[in-house]
């Protein structure tokens, strides 16, 4: 629902933001359909979106490394900011983080308030759209560099909009074959365009003898597992070959039973949980990989609609048709 809502206040360690561009995530679908999820971690009213980037225009008395006029987004995990997990670059994990969006107020609108130490200052030569999924970008990236990927065979499960970024990153960072399965056929052709090397449609009989052929019966040595489909994740730790590494990004709807001795224990099987992104490790990241592939990633903005819009962009994504898309509050750049 779009309705009226006061400007946000801010604190003396505050900046109050005029968003310009926001995307949207699964994450915001899920909430826009209250699902099972939604229901039982949404406190309404709230307003919702995590993925911006906007014009500062008004700051904290406390505030110094920036200033009204500046152009950033953020990142949208406020950590307590004491804890061990603060103090040690995982503020990511906090046990006390609060997400803008999810458990306070985000970026689905004209003005966002939010910690200072949050923000991203966003170089003049990224547009707005692109700036505006520094987040899901940086998923991605915090996926991929999880586990070394260069030169090895890489097996992507899911190429949702973080499925995708995970592919164009994967090929940057010099994986040697890219293995994606995918039933959209029109994200498996958005997958080719940005470096996968083989396409594979789940329900294809042979599927799995097929990774087996191209990795010569051993199997991927990197699982990025990007969908959370409960047969995705079996048949992914199926496939990986012993001593390979799963790195999971995924959120499945339910409990997922695996065969945790034959496809884990007894292979040797690394696993790496991914949760949001390192602060700020993966923003710098993400921003190198952005100056040197940034076309790459425009193939991923599927849309670009204005702000009014909304319910079109939700849609858009539920019925497959689009990848990322990005609402526009002002006229962007770019």
């Amino acid at each position: 629902m779009l309705k009226e809502a006061p400007k946000p206040a801010i604190g003396p360690g505050d900046v109050l933001i005029r968003v310009r561009a926001a995307g949207i995530c699964g994450t915001d679908v899920h909430i826009y359909d209250w699902d099972r999820w939604s229901q039982n971690r949404i406190r309404p009213p709230l307003i919702i979106g995590h993925e911006f980037v906007g014009e500062i225009v008004e700051i904290g008395q406390n505030v110094r490394h920036v200033k009204p006029g500046q152009r950033v987004s953020a990142e949208g995990h406020i950590g307590c900011g004491h804890c061990e997990f603060c103090r040690t670059g995982q503020a990511h994990i906090c046990n006390d983080v609060r997400i803008i969006g999810v458990d306070r107020d985000g970026c689905f609108a004209e003005y966002i308030s939010i910690e200072a130490g949050n923000l991203w200052p966003v170089p003049d030569v990224i547009p707005d759209h692109l700036a505006a999924v520094f987040d899901p970008l940086g998923n991605a990236m915090h996926t991929v560099m999880a586990e070394p990927v260069a030169g090895k065979s890489i097996l992507i499960t899911g190429a949702g909009t973080i499925g995708l970024f995970a592919v164009a990153i994967a090929h940057y960072a010099g994986a040697a074959t890219i293995m994606v399965i995918e039933p959209n056929a029109f994200k498996r052709g958005l997958a080719s365009e940005v470096g996968a090397d083989v396409l594979l449609d789940p329900g294809t009989e042979g599927l799995e003898q097929e990774v087996l052929d191209r990795t010569d019966g051993l199997g991927p040595q990197v699982l990025l597992e990007m969908s959370g489909n409960p047969n995705a994740i079996n048949q992914g730790f199926r496939l990986l070959r012993n001593g390979g590494c799963a790195c999971l990004l995924g959120i499945p709807p339910d409990k997922v039973t695996l065969d945790l001795a034959k496809d884990i224990i007894f292979k040797g099987v690394t696993i790496r949980a991914i949760n949001g992104r390192r602060m700020f490790d993966t923003w710098y990241q993400s921003q190198n990989f952005l100056f040197a592939e940034q076309q790459r990633v425009e193939r991923l903005v599927t849309h670009r609609l204005p702000f009014e819009q909304y319910e079109r962009g939700f849609e858009l994504l539920k019925n497959g048709t689009a990848v990322k898309v990005v609402l526009e509050l002002t006229a962007s750049e770019g």
